[in-house]
Formats: C-alpha cells, sequence, structure tokens
C-alpha cells in the first residue's frame, strides 16, 4: 500500500440476520447475531458513508481458515474462530478479485429480425463463392500456338525548366526562382496539465485504500517549416518510340530514336524501356492468349507447338502458369 494511501472500512452485510453496512474492520462478527464475518462479500461504501481508519496498522491481508472458511488477520498464528493453525492458509479473495457476475442471457423474443442484412449476406457469400469457382475450378486441355507478337518501347525525355515545390530542406541544387511560405509539416505532442481519478483498492482486512492517480494530458501543436515553389531544370518525358512485330522473323528489336543529344534546354535522352510479348493460342471453345514479360519465357511457343494448359471454367481463360509442352 503507498504510504500516503488514505484507510477506509470496508462494508459487509451479515448473511444469517440481514443486519446491512457492517464495517469490515470494527466488527469481525455481526453485533446482532455473531455471525463471523464472510470476507468475500465485503464492498466499497458509497462516497457519503466512508469511515477512516484510525490507529489500525495495515499488516496484510486477511487469511481465510481452511477448516472453517473465516478471516483471520494476517498476523494471526490461529483461526480466531475455530481455533485451528493458519499455517499455508491463503489469503481472502479481495473485491477485485471476485469474478463478475455472468451476463444474463439476452432474450431472443420480441428481438428485431433484418431481412435486408441477411439477404446483402447472402448476396455477398453466393458473390465470395463465385469468385472462388472463377479462381480455382479449372480443366485440362491441350492447346496449339496459332501465332506469336511483340512489342519494345522506348520512352523518349527532354530537358525543360519544371515548376516544382517541395520542403525548403528538399530542394535541389540549380533551383531559381525561389518562393517560400511558412506550412504546417507534422504536429507535437506537448504536456497540457494532468487528468486526475480516486483510486480505490481493496486490501483484504476489512479496509481500503484510495490514493489519487493522474495521468498527463497532451495537446497537439503544429510543428511549422518553410515550403518553397521554385524552377528547376529536368526531365520530362514527351513522346513514345515503338516497335513491334508478328512471330520472331525478324526477332524482336528495341527501337532506335533520333535524338537531339547534348545538355542543353529542348535536347533529349532515353529513358524507361518497356517490352511484352504474346502468345495466342487455338483448341479451346475460344481463342486464348498469354501474355510475358522477358523473351526468354515467350521464344519456346513456336506457331503450331502443342501445349498441355489448365483452363478456368468459369471465365474460360488460360492459367499461363500451367503451359507445359505437351507429350507426342
Amino acid at each position: 500500500m503507498p504510504p500516503m494511501a488514505k484507510r477506509y472500512e470496508m462494508l459487509w452485510d451479515c448473511e444469517y440476520c440481514g443486519v446491512k453496512k457492517l464495517l469490515g474492520l470494527t466488527h469481525r462478527h455481526c453485533p446482532s447475531c455473531g455471525a463471523p464475518q464472510n470476507a468475500e462479500k465485503r464492498y466499497f461504501p458509497p462516497e457519503d458513508e466512508k469511515i477512516a481508519v484510525e490507529d489500525h496498522p495495515f499488516v496484510g491481508a486477511d487469511r481465510k481458515c481452511p477448516h472453517c472458511a473465516s478471516p483471520s488477520a494476517a498476523a494471526a498464528k490461529c483461526c480466531g474462530q475455530c481455533g485451528a493453525p493458519l499455517d499455508g492458509a491463503a489469503p481472502v479473495k479481495t473485491v477485485s478479485a471476485v469474478p463478475a457476475p455472468a451476463a444474463a442471457p439476452v432474450a431472443s423474443v420480441g428481438r428485431k429480425r433484418h431481412p435486408g442484412l441477411w439477404a446483402a449476406a447472402a448476396v455477398a457469400a453466393v458473390a465470395l463463392v463465385g469468385g472462388l469457382v472463377a479462381t480455382f475450378w479449372t480443366k485440362s486441355a491441350v492447346l496449339t500456338v496459332s501465332g506469336q507478337d511483340w512489342k519494345r518501347e522506348i520512352r523518349v525525355e527532354k530537358s525543360a525548366i519544371l515548376d516544382k515545390d517541395s520542403w525548403c530542406d528538399a530542394m535541389p541544387g540549380g533551383a531559381f526562382e525561389v518562393s517560400r511560405s511558412r506550412k504546417e509539416r507534422s504536429r507535437n505532442r506537448v504536456p497540457d496539465g494532468e487528468s486526475c481519478s480516486t483510486r480505490k483498492k481493496d486490501l483484504g482486512d476489512g479496509s481500503y485504500s484510495e490514493e489519487e492517480v493522474c495521468t498527463t494530458k497532451y495537446r497537439e501543436e503544429p510543428v511549422y517549416d518553410q515550403w518553397c515553389r521554385y524552377r528547376v531544370r529536368g526531365w520530362v518525358q514527351t513522346r513514345t518510340e515503338t516497335s513491334r512485330g508478328l512471330g520472331r522473323s525478324p526477332e524482336p528489336f528495341w527501337p532506335e530514336p533520333s535524338l537531339r543529344t547534348g545538355d542543353c534546354l529542348g535536347c533529349e535522352r532515353e529513358g524507361s524501356r518497356e517490352e511484352a510479348y504474346g502468345a495466342a493460342f487455338t483448341g479451346s471453345d475460344q481463342a486464348l492468349r498469354c501474355e510475358f514479360k522477358e523473351a526468354a519465357k515467350w521464344t519456346p511457343f513456336t506457331p503450331g507447338s502443342r501445349w498441355k494448359a489448365d483452363i478456368r471454367v468459369a471465365t474460360g481463360g488460360i492459367v499461363c502458369d500451367s503451359l507445359q509442352p505437351a507429350a507426342g
């Protein structure tokens, strides 16, 4: 127990004669009928009925007699009710340790039904099942490659003056025509007093302690920084050069864009590249196609070659990762 905590008497009710609000420390037995106190039925008093503990040092929680179940002070050697030794006796349960009563079951009579919710749930379930079927239900088929196609692209970029903005500490070198403004960049949590409440703790000896527990409150304060708008030289995509073909004659090749090279405004350079390869198949109820991002994976699918594949039953689409050379 914290040294500055205040102590007050718990209350209990006699289970034999019905006397209410007996004091946990003062009345170890009912003054009306003499029945022993049930330590596990103690409770906190209302605020306007608190009685402070005077001249009664705290020595620990009461112990429950293993023979008659009566509570005895922690310092006692023998049970004050039956005289049995208290060696190994367990502490009594405190209010906070007593399990809360089970919640009463909610009556089903009169419960409102929501048919709309059930209908929506049913539709969602059907959609989920349909999606799973469309994804995983497949059949095996032997397909023949009917054609190949390919496409390769190069983005062309031009040196230009760009209008940009960013935090000033991230502004690139070479920026010009800079304008600055103040802008919120983040927020800080700043202590802003305390929120205090009184906490009660059953001490297990017929009394309880009361102490003030405080936690720090916080407020958020904006943190401002410099935001810059500026112009800077950079690269911007202006066009795309493309080469494409059917089959492998000629073999796929990259376009050769005509560039105005150099370090001038308006000078050009090659940017990112992309490539795509396709193979068409026959042998199912509909035309099928697979796309590949690498030429090495696309090359084996020569026209006329036969391949075993899984076909999605619901959509008719081919599972491209399942393609294997067909025997024979």
